[in-house]
């Protein structure tokens, strides 16, 4: 998509004009397969909502992860990405919203044959992305239904999150108070709300311990809005849960070529010719070190 279409549907989305905008489909009738059938179980999506600033191979991994529901594969996947975010604005030296969604189009295609969606909107808190997706998505099915009486399909949305993320989710300062936050949660996690689910890899960060002991205090506040099925943990690779956006970025403003490693050859290229994150002053530093 040219750059300055991808402008326009980031202002579309900021000034409300638009709730969701797809920027990328797998084909036109994602989040369906083109041979699904109608079918009365519900249409499974894994949505993997980052500042992706840049993505990682860790991203790239959570990505692609399987359900961990081993009846309840997914039948689509959607690389999301906020234009208005709770905790984190755009700092010079970052990527812009055009240049994130350009390296979310690259994250698609390395994912290969997925049937992948590449989205952005305008909610910040994973509260207000479940209740947005769900009515753009029955809005978008029942537009593309083989026919009028064909019955609405269920979406259910499952939020591929890092433990960090997952702390976000549940801090009671996104709701106003913890009853807020427990109302809310309620109807997100609720089977007769908006029944979304949540899937943390767990990742190791010099500053966050994580243990069983720290999952337990995090849950604990909202424990009794919990089904078995709401929050469930695994773990992506050896190596990628050791990466992280920050790390690259720093990595590269250090000229410290060990971040390459830590993204996709094509993520690379292209933090290389956007000359993101202060790459530019690499060949400088180099030379200061010598």
């Amino acid at each position: 998509m040219p750059h300055f279409a991808l402008e326009a549907a980031i202002d579309r989305v900021k000034h409300g004009s638009s709730s969701v905008e797809l920027i990328h489909t797998a084909h036109p009738h994602w989040p369906r397969l083109p041979t699904a059938s109608p079918s009365p179980w519900p249409l499974r999506i894994a949505v993997l909502d980052s500042s992706f600033n840049p993505p990682t191979r860790a991203h790239l991994a959570l990505a692609l992860s399987p359900s961990l529901f081993a009846d309840e594969p997914y039948d689509a996947r959607l690389l999301l990405l906020s234009v208005r975010n709770a905790d984190k604005q755009l700092k010079p030296g970052d990527a812009t919203f055009a240049q994130r969604i350009e390296m979310m189009l690259l994250l698609a295609r390395d994912m290969g044959d997925a049937n992948v969606a590449v989205g952005i909107l305008d909610a910040p808190t994973f509260v207000g992305k479940s209740t947005t997706l769900l009515s753009y998505l029955h809005g978008r099915l029942s537009s593309a239904a083989d026919s009028p009486q064909d019955p609405p399909r269920k979406v259910q949305l499952t939020f591929l999150q890092g433990f960090d993320t997952l702390e976000r989710l549940l801090a009671p300062r996104y709701y106003g108070t913890v009853e807020n936050m427990r109302a809310a949660l309620a109807r997100f996690f609720s089977p007769d709300g908006d029944d979304s689910r949540v899937v943390c890899a767990r990742r190791i960060m010099a500053d966050v311990p994580e243990s069983a002991e720290r999952e337990r205090e995090v849950l604990e506040p909202v424990k009794n809005v919990l089904s078995s099925r709401s929050i469930v943990y695994f773990d992506i690779g050896d190596i990628e849960k050791t990466f992280s956006s920050s790390e690259v970025r720093w990595k590269v403003s250090q000229a410290d070529e060990s971040w390459r490693a830590m993204v996709s050859p094509n993520i690379a290229r292209y933090t290389e010719e956007q000359k993101l994150y202060g790459f530019s002053s690499q060949s400088s530093l180099r030379e200061r070190n010598l």
